[in-house]
Protein backbone atom coordinates (compact mmCIF):
# COMPACT_ATOMS: atom_id res chain seq x y z
CA UNK A 1 0.00 0.00 0.00
CA UNK A 2 1.46 3.26 -0.95
CA UNK A 3 1.40 6.16 1.21
CA UNK A 4 -2.02 8.43 -0.85
CA UNK A 5 -3.34 4.82 -0.71
CA UNK A 6 -2.97 4.82 3.03
CA UNK A 7 -4.38 8.43 3.36
CA UNK A 8 -7.18 7.46 1.37
CA UNK A 9 -7.93 4.85 3.12
CA UNK A 10 -7.76 6.84 6.59
CA UNK A 11 -10.33 9.73 5.02
CA UNK A 12 -7.82 12.51 5.04
CA UNK A 13 -8.66 13.11 1.46
CA UNK A 14 -10.42 11.55 -1.02
CA UNK A 15 -9.68 10.21 -4.55
CA UNK A 16 -11.45 13.17 -6.28
CA UNK A 17 -8.98 15.53 -4.07
CA UNK A 18 -5.95 14.56 -6.80
CA UNK A 19 -7.29 15.42 -10.00
CA UNK A 20 -5.64 18.11 -11.75
CA UNK A 21 -6.70 21.88 -11.39
CA UNK A 22 -6.04 24.76 -11.98
CA UNK A 23 -6.17 27.77 -9.08
CA UNK A 24 -5.36 31.23 -10.03
CA UNK A 25 -3.97 30.87 -13.27
CA UNK A 26 -1.48 28.42 -11.80
CA UNK A 27 -1.89 24.53 -12.57
CA UNK A 28 -1.89 22.15 -9.59
CA UNK A 29 -0.45 18.58 -11.12
CA UNK A 30 -1.48 15.21 -9.46
CA UNK A 31 1.98 15.04 -8.06
CA UNK A 32 1.42 18.08 -6.22
CA UNK A 33 -1.95 17.03 -4.68
CA UNK A 34 -0.16 14.04 -4.00
CA UNK A 35 2.14 15.74 -1.97
CA UNK A 36 -0.05 18.14 -0.74
CA UNK A 37 -1.91 14.93 0.57
CA UNK A 38 0.92 13.72 2.96
CA UNK A 39 1.27 17.27 4.16
CA UNK A 40 -2.34 17.37 5.21
CA UNK A 41 -2.31 14.14 6.74
CA UNK A 42 1.16 14.91 8.84
CA UNK A 43 -1.07 18.07 9.92
CA UNK A 44 -3.55 15.77 11.26
CA UNK A 45 -1.33 13.92 13.14
CA UNK A 46 0.29 16.81 14.32
CA UNK A 47 -3.17 18.33 15.68
CA UNK A 48 -4.19 14.53 17.46
CA UNK A 49 -1.11 14.89 19.68
CA UNK A 50 -1.33 18.72 20.27
CA UNK A 51 -5.36 18.39 20.97
CA UNK A 52 -4.18 15.43 23.41
CA UNK A 53 -1.61 17.08 25.10
CA UNK A 54 -3.41 20.70 25.48
CA UNK A 55 -0.49 22.33 22.83
CA UNK A 56 -2.14 25.57 21.21
CA UNK A 57 -0.72 26.44 18.08
CA UNK A 58 -1.50 28.53 14.63
CA UNK A 59 -0.99 28.32 11.01
CA UNK A 60 2.05 30.31 10.43
CA UNK A 61 3.19 32.59 7.20
CA UNK A 62 2.44 31.25 4.04
CA UNK A 63 -0.20 28.61 5.64
CA UNK A 64 -1.84 31.25 7.32
CA UNK A 65 -2.33 33.09 4.09
CA UNK A 66 -3.37 30.15 2.23
CA UNK A 67 -6.11 29.53 4.45
CA UNK A 68 -7.26 33.65 4.58
CA UNK A 69 -6.97 34.08 0.80
CA UNK A 70 -7.11 30.56 -0.68
CA UNK A 71 -9.07 28.91 1.77
CA UNK A 72 -6.49 26.14 1.63
CA UNK A 73 -3.22 25.53 0.12
CA UNK A 74 -1.09 28.41 -2.16
CA UNK A 75 -1.24 27.05 -5.41
CA UNK A 76 2.32 27.25 -5.86
CA UNK A 77 3.01 26.09 -2.35
CA UNK A 78 4.15 22.68 -1.17
CA UNK A 79 4.59 22.56 2.99
CA UNK A 80 2.30 23.84 6.15
CA UNK A 81 4.24 26.30 8.87
CA UNK A 82 2.78 26.34 12.26
CA UNK A 83 3.54 28.33 15.55
CA UNK A 84 3.19 27.97 19.08
CA UNK A 85 4.20 29.86 22.12
CA UNK A 86 7.47 29.03 23.45
CA UNK A 87 6.16 27.21 26.42
CA UNK A 88 3.83 24.92 24.59
CA UNK A 89 6.82 24.28 21.83
CA UNK A 90 9.20 23.17 24.42
CA UNK A 91 6.47 20.89 25.84
CA UNK A 92 5.93 19.64 22.18
CA UNK A 93 9.59 18.73 21.49
CA UNK A 94 9.31 16.34 24.34
CA UNK A 95 6.79 14.42 22.83
CA UNK A 96 8.63 12.62 20.00
CA UNK A 97 7.18 9.43 20.75
CA UNK A 98 4.20 10.34 20.16
CA UNK A 99 4.51 10.07 16.38
CA UNK A 100 4.78 6.27 15.30
CA UNK A 101 6.76 5.34 11.85
CA UNK A 102 6.10 6.44 9.25
CA UNK A 103 5.32 9.67 11.04
CA UNK A 104 8.64 11.03 13.14
CA UNK A 105 9.17 14.62 15.13
CA UNK A 106 12.87 15.67 13.56
CA UNK A 107 15.01 17.30 15.99
CA UNK A 108 18.91 17.47 16.77
CA UNK A 109 18.21 15.67 19.44
CA UNK A 110 16.28 12.69 17.31
CA UNK A 111 17.80 13.15 14.19
CA UNK A 112 21.70 14.07 15.30
CA UNK A 113 22.87 15.66 11.96
CA UNK A 114 19.61 18.02 11.72
CA UNK A 115 20.42 21.42 12.34
CA UNK A 116 17.63 23.54 11.67
CA UNK A 117 16.74 26.03 14.59
CA UNK A 118 13.22 24.22 14.87
CA UNK A 119 11.30 21.14 14.88
CA UNK A 120 9.60 19.23 11.98
CA UNK A 121 7.44 16.59 11.31
CA UNK A 122 8.21 14.45 8.52
CA UNK A 123 6.67 11.06 6.63
CA UNK A 124 9.49 9.11 6.67
CA UNK A 125 7.84 7.21 3.45
CA UNK A 126 8.31 10.00 1.32
CA UNK A 127 10.72 12.42 -0.09
CA UNK A 128 11.50 16.12 0.06
CA UNK A 129 15.25 16.38 -0.68
CA UNK A 130 17.02 19.59 -0.52
CA UNK A 131 18.90 19.81 -3.27
CA UNK A 132 21.95 21.48 -0.87
CA UNK A 133 21.54 19.44 2.26
CA UNK A 134 20.32 16.45 0.42
CA UNK A 135 24.08 14.63 1.03
CA UNK A 136 23.53 15.34 5.02
CA UNK A 137 22.14 12.02 6.75
CA UNK A 138 19.28 12.97 8.32
CA UNK A 139 15.13 12.93 7.49
CA UNK A 140 14.13 14.14 4.72
CA UNK A 141 10.52 13.20 3.88
CA UNK A 142 7.91 15.32 3.55
CA UNK A 143 7.42 17.59 6.26
CA UNK A 144 5.32 20.67 8.09
CA UNK A 145 7.54 22.76 10.23
CA UNK A 146 7.63 24.23 13.93
CA UNK A 147 8.47 27.23 14.89
CA UNK A 148 8.18 28.70 18.53
CA UNK A 149 6.92 32.47 19.35
CA UNK A 150 9.55 34.39 21.92
CA UNK A 151 8.87 37.54 23.66
CA UNK A 152 11.32 40.28 22.63
CA UNK A 153 11.22 44.02 23.44
CA UNK A 154 11.00 45.97 20.12
CA UNK A 155 14.37 47.54 20.54
CA UNK A 156 15.99 44.55 21.21
CA UNK A 157 14.66 42.31 18.46
CA UNK A 158 16.98 43.60 15.73
CA UNK A 159 20.21 42.92 17.34
CA UNK A 160 18.50 39.55 18.64
CA UNK A 161 17.83 38.56 15.17
CA UNK A 162 21.47 40.35 13.97
CA UNK A 163 23.16 37.12 16.57
CA UNK A 164 20.63 34.67 15.69
CA UNK A 165 21.17 34.93 11.85
CA UNK A 166 24.70 34.43 12.23
CA UNK A 167 24.45 31.36 14.18
CA UNK A 168 22.27 29.95 12.29
CA UNK A 169 24.66 30.76 9.13
CA UNK A 170 27.01 28.70 10.58
CA UNK A 171 24.81 25.89 11.08
CA UNK A 172 23.63 25.80 7.32
CA UNK A 173 27.46 26.01 6.74
CA UNK A 174 28.03 22.53 8.61
CA UNK A 175 24.90 20.84 6.59
CA UNK A 176 26.41 21.86 3.68
CA UNK A 177 29.72 19.86 4.52
CA UNK A 178 28.88 16.32 2.60
CA UNK A 179 27.99 18.18 -0.73
CA UNK A 180 30.32 17.48 -3.20
CA UNK A 181 29.03 19.75 -5.86
CA UNK A 182 29.21 23.22 -3.75
CA UNK A 183 29.77 26.39 -5.71
CA UNK A 184 32.76 28.48 -5.45
CA UNK A 185 30.72 30.61 -2.70
CA UNK A 186 29.35 27.91 -0.56
CA UNK A 187 33.24 26.05 -0.99
CA UNK A 188 34.58 29.23 0.96
CA UNK A 189 31.75 29.29 3.24
CA UNK A 190 32.97 25.34 4.35
CA UNK A 191 36.82 26.59 4.35
CA UNK A 192 36.21 29.04 6.63
CA UNK A 193 33.66 27.24 8.82
CA UNK A 194 34.60 27.50 12.51
CA UNK A 195 34.50 23.88 13.09
CA UNK A 196 32.54 24.32 16.01
CA UNK A 197 29.89 21.80 17.53
CA UNK A 198 26.29 22.32 15.72
CA UNK A 199 24.63 20.80 18.81
CA UNK A 200 26.26 23.78 20.92
CA UNK A 201 25.29 26.46 18.39
CA UNK A 202 21.92 25.00 18.14
CA UNK A 203 21.53 25.41 22.03
CA UNK A 204 23.09 29.25 21.95
CA UNK A 205 20.67 30.14 19.18
CA UNK A 206 17.42 28.77 21.50
CA UNK A 207 18.86 30.40 24.53
CA UNK A 208 19.66 33.75 22.73
CA UNK A 209 15.83 33.46 21.57
CA UNK A 210 14.23 32.88 25.08
CA UNK A 211 16.19 35.12 27.20
CA UNK A 212 13.39 37.86 27.54
CA UNK A 213 10.60 34.75 27.83
CA UNK A 214 10.39 35.86 31.42
CA UNK A 215 9.21 39.40 30.82
CA UNK A 216 5.68 41.10 29.82
CA UNK A 217 6.54 42.62 26.24
CA UNK A 218 4.43 43.58 23.71
CA UNK A 219 5.84 42.02 20.73
CA UNK A 220 7.40 38.67 19.96
CA UNK A 221 7.78 36.33 16.52
CA UNK A 222 9.70 33.52 15.28
CA UNK A 223 12.90 35.19 15.81
CA UNK A 224 14.80 32.35 15.09
CA UNK A 225 13.44 32.40 11.52
CA UNK A 226 16.27 33.73 9.50
CA UNK A 227 15.04 33.68 6.30
CA UNK A 228 12.90 36.42 6.32
CA UNK A 229 13.07 40.25 6.77
CA UNK A 230 12.82 40.88 10.87
CA UNK A 231 10.31 43.69 10.34
CA UNK A 232 8.24 40.82 9.29
CA UNK A 233 8.41 38.95 12.46
CA UNK A 234 7.15 41.62 15.22
CA UNK A 235 3.91 40.37 15.25
CA UNK A 236 1.59 42.05 17.97
CA UNK A 237 1.24 39.22 21.17
CA UNK A 238 -2.22 40.45 21.45
CA UNK A 239 -2.98 39.12 17.87
CA UNK A 240 -2.43 35.55 19.68
CA UNK A 241 -4.91 36.17 22.47
CA UNK A 242 -7.55 33.78 21.05
CA UNK A 243 -7.43 30.73 18.62
CA UNK A 244 -10.38 30.87 15.62
CA UNK A 245 -10.73 27.94 13.00
CA UNK A 246 -10.71 28.61 9.22
CA UNK A 247 -11.16 26.12 6.51
CA UNK A 248 -7.80 24.35 5.43
CA UNK A 249 -8.67 22.70 2.39
CA UNK A 250 -10.55 19.71 3.98
CA UNK A 251 -10.09 20.94 7.11
CA UNK A 252 -10.88 22.65 10.28
CA UNK A 253 -7.46 24.53 11.23
CA UNK A 254 -6.43 27.24 14.11
CA UNK A 255 -5.51 30.75 13.45
CA UNK A 256 -4.75 33.99 15.63
CA UNK A 257 -7.39 35.86 16.39
CA UNK A 258 -5.40 38.88 14.91
CA UNK A 259 -4.83 37.45 11.45
CA UNK A 260 -4.99 40.32 10.02
CA UNK A 261 -2.67 42.14 11.80
CA UNK A 262 -0.30 39.18 11.39
CA UNK A 263 -0.74 39.36 7.53
CA UNK A 264 -0.16 42.81 6.88
CA UNK A 265 3.10 43.04 9.34
CA UNK A 266 4.50 39.87 7.01
CA UNK A 267 3.19 40.46 3.48
CA UNK A 268 1.30 44.33 3.61
CA UNK A 269 -1.64 43.57 1.08
CA UNK A 270 -1.98 40.13 1.45
CA UNK A 271 -4.76 39.25 -0.29
CA UNK A 272 -3.69 40.61 -3.57
CA UNK A 273 -1.75 38.01 -5.50
CA UNK A 274 2.02 38.33 -6.62
CA UNK A 275 3.07 38.23 -10.39
CA UNK A 276 2.68 34.92 -12.50
CA UNK A 277 6.25 35.04 -12.19
CA UNK A 278 6.65 34.70 -8.33
CA UNK A 279 4.64 31.80 -8.31
CA UNK A 280 6.59 29.29 -7.59
CA UNK A 281 7.55 26.53 -4.55
CA UNK A 282 10.39 25.00 -3.12
CA UNK A 283 12.07 24.86 -6.19
CA UNK A 284 15.55 23.69 -4.51
CA UNK A 285 13.84 20.56 -3.08
CA UNK A 286 12.93 17.13 -4.88
CA UNK A 287 9.06 16.05 -4.22
CA UNK A 288 8.13 12.54 -4.10
CA UNK A 289 4.75 11.36 -2.62
CA UNK A 290 5.55 7.28 -3.46
CA UNK A 291 8.90 6.88 -2.47
CA UNK A 292 11.08 7.49 0.41
CA UNK A 293 13.84 9.84 0.76
CA UNK A 294 16.29 6.58 1.07
CA UNK A 295 16.22 5.46 -2.45
CA UNK A 296 16.57 9.29 -3.69
CA UNK A 297 20.05 9.47 -1.42
CA UNK A 298 20.91 6.04 -2.62
CA UNK A 299 21.23 7.92 -6.01
CA UNK A 300 22.86 11.19 -5.59
CA UNK A 301 26.03 11.57 -7.89
CA UNK A 302 29.28 11.37 -5.94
Amino acid sequence: MTEIDRIIQKGVITEDFLKEEVRNDFKVTVERKKVWAVILDLIVEFDRVCKKHNIRYFLDGGSLLGAIRHNGFIPWDDDIDVTMPREDYERFITLGSEFKHPYFMQTPYTDPEYFYSFAKIRNSNTTALNRMFGYQEFNHGIWISIFPLDKFPLDKGEDLYLKIRQLTSENSTFMRMKNPFLSETDKMRVDNYSGRNPLKTFEEIQEIACQYNNLETEYWGTIILTIVKYSRKTLLRKSFDKIEYHTFENLQLPIPVGFDNVLKTEYGNYMELPPVEAREGHNTTVFDADKPYTEYQKKLPR
